[in-house]
C-alpha cells in the first residue's frame, strides 16, 4: 500500500487515506465509539469519494482492521453507499468475513451492491 495522504483521528477511531494509480483506499483503525459517528466520518468519506470519481478512481473503505463499531457507525456507510448508488462513482467495501461483528454488520450492506460491480460489498 502507497504512502498515508491523510490521516484523521477523533477518539479511539483513525481513518487513512491512500491515493494510489487507480484507487483511493479509506483504511479505518481501531474502535468506532463515539455517540455520533456521522459527524467525523461523514465529511471524509465525501470528500474522499468526491476526488476519487473526479479521478476516475474506485474507492474501497477498508473495515478489515477495524476492531470495533457501535451500531450508529453503520449510518455514515450507508449514507455514502446511498450516494454513491446515485452518482456515476465505484466504490468497495472490504470487511473481515471471520470476524463474527463484522460479517453480521457488513454482509446486510449488499443490497446496495449494483449488477456493474459500482458498488460491492467483499468479505475477505
Amino acid at each position: 500500500m502507497s504512502k498515508v495522504k491523510q490521516s484523521f483521528e477523533n477518539a479511539q477511531l483513525r481513518l487513512e487515506v491512500f491515493d494510489e494509480s487507480d484507487t483511493v483506499v479509506v483504511r479505518l483503525l481501531g474502535k468506532s465509539i463515539l455517540r455520533n459517528p456521522t459527524e467525523f466520518i461523514l465529511p471524509i468519506l465525501i470528500d474522499t469519494v468526491e476526488e476519487a470519481n473526479k479521478n476516475k478512481k474506485r474507492t474501497i473503505l477498508d473495515f478489515t482492521n477495524l476492531k470495533y463499531m457501535n451500531s450508529s457507525t453503520l449510518t455514515p456507510i450507508i449514507k455514502i453507499l446511498e450516494k454513491m448508488r446515485v452518482e456515476s462513482g465505484q466504490i468497495t467495501l472490504k470487511y473481515k468475513k471471520e470476524l463474527k461483528w463484522q460479517d453480521i454488520s457488513f454482509s446486510a450492506l449488499v443490497i446496495f451492491e449494483t449488477k456493474d460491480k459500482r458498488i460491492e460489498i467483499t468479505g475477505v
